[in-house]
């Protein structure tokens, strides 16, 4: 969809919008490049796509996959999970991969040699999903408790407790600059709760407020200043992650909200819907500027390749789809 300002805002405007800028005029356009149906035995819950351009997936199958993202082809399938995955990711240098269970078991993967490095034993749920430090040394989990557990990734040992306020923490992420950690929190009776904790002192730093179900998705953007939240009351919010303020709702998926994905220039997010739709969103333009169908069932992850010209979503449907720029 292409995106036409007004003439008017192009004949010295009093005041010019920061979306007109050189580099950004209108809305970058996004196709479905390659489809990878039947990728797993089962439906798919989580991606990350690594800095060395492989796709991680994890799904109910209990396995996890590693795919050439490039030509989609199967690179690997990593056994050793007794039950579903439902979450992984990969660190910075695209050396690892992280993965959680319903098992209970944190199990840490070498992305060069293709298996398993480590296994951390936690307690039922105490390990919803994990994600990988900015600097790769730790491991953050979300647990049932609300509390999210550090991890060392060398030993293995939790080193460090962000104690939450009594909710299922179902979604973390670190800030790339490595000073905060977030958390989306299951609803109570009066609405769900984005936290953002200081990693050096452990403290709440912000709680954000404004969804009315529970969040399952939150990402940082490219340079830390915003936390982009999904939850199941269908909406997106955006929030200023160093001021604490809501700066603004993006609302269009018919259901629930199941992952969000920030591209690394910071301009797109990508939501994923339990309404099998994956919508693509500019944050400078401020629209949703294309909804791809392609998916026949929830879309549970979503992942953008670290020069953000591509990403790939997984679904329930047990599909892997890639997307990519007409310029990519």
């Amino acid at each position: 969809m292409l995106f036409l300002f007004p003439i008017h805002l192009f004949i010295h405007p009093p005041h010019k919008p920061e979306f007109l800028t050189s580099h950004h005029i209108m809305p970058a356009q996004f196709v479905t490049s390659l489809t990878k149906d039947e990728a797993h035995e089962d439906g798919i819950w989580s991606v990350s796509w690594s800095s060395k351009n492989q796709l991680v997936t994890g799904s109910l199958d209990n396995t996890v996959r590693v795919w050439d993202a490039e030509n989609g082809e199967l690179k690997a399938t990593l056994t050793g999970h007794n039950l579903a995955v439902n979450s992984v990711d990969t660190n910075v240098e695209g050396t690892l991969a992280v993965s959680t269970s319903l098992d209970s078991q944190i199990r840490i993967w070498d992305l060069e040699q293709l298996k398993q490095q480590k296994i951390i034993d936690v307690g039922a749920a105490e390990a919803w999903t994990a994600k990988f430090s900015p600097d790769s040394k730790h491991i953050v989990t979300g647990s049932s408790s609300g509390n999210l557990n550090q991890f060392s990734v060398e030993s293995g040992e939790k080193v460090q407790t962000f104690e939450g306020r009594g909710k299922f923490a179902m979604c973390v992420a670190y800030s790339p600059n490595g000073e905060y950690v977030a958390c989306g929190t299951e609803s109570s009776s009066d609405s769900a709760t984005v936290l953002l904790f200081e990693v050096a002192t452990g403290k709440l730093r912000s709680t954000f407020k404004g969804h009315a179900m529970t969040v399952r998705s939150l990402a940082f953007s490219a340079d830390s200043s915003k936390l982009i939240t999904g939850s199941d009351d269908k909406r997106i919010m955006i929030y200023d992650a160093v001021h604490g303020d809501t700066i603004r709702t993006l609302s269009g998926h018919a259901s629930w909200v199941t992952s969000v994905a920030v591209s690394s220039d910071g301009v797109h997010v990508a939501s994923g819907s339990s309404d099998s739709k994956v919508k693509l969103w500019d944050l400078i333009a401020d629209q949703c500027i294309d909804t791809m169908d392609g998916h026949s069932d929830q879309v549970l992850g979503l992942a953008w390749n670290k020069n953000g010209n591509k990403f790939a979503s997984v679904s329930e449907d047990r599909a892997i789809k890639y997307y990519s720029t007409t310029s990519a």
